[in-house]
């Protein structure tokens, strides 16, 4: 009984993990693309701190969804660990 219960646990974060991929990928998109937009003018002086701010958060963000992966990969790997052992 307490082996399903974990597998459950591990499915349900499982789950938190994807959908926090699947956000962290659109949000990913949306900075990138008002990143690049800003690129085509820079002649306005308010766009620079903007485009560095841009830039700040698109790394930061592609970080996010690196060690999300990996989560996501450690998750499997401990679904798998568990549902030998049922």
């Amino acid at each position: 009984m307490d082996c399903n219960r974990q597998i459950e646990s591990i499915k349900e974060r499982f789950k938190l993990y994807t959908e926090l991929l699947r956000n962290l990928v659109i949000l990913l998109i949306a900075v990138g693309g008002g990143t690049v937009g800003l690129l085509f003018k820079l002649s306005n002086p308010v766009s620079v701190p903007l485009l560095l701010l841009g830039l700040v958060l698109t790394i930061g963000l592609i970080f996010g969804i690196v060690r999300t992966a990996i989560s996501i990969k450690e998750t499997l790997e401990e679904l798998r660990k568990w549902e030998k052992k049922s």
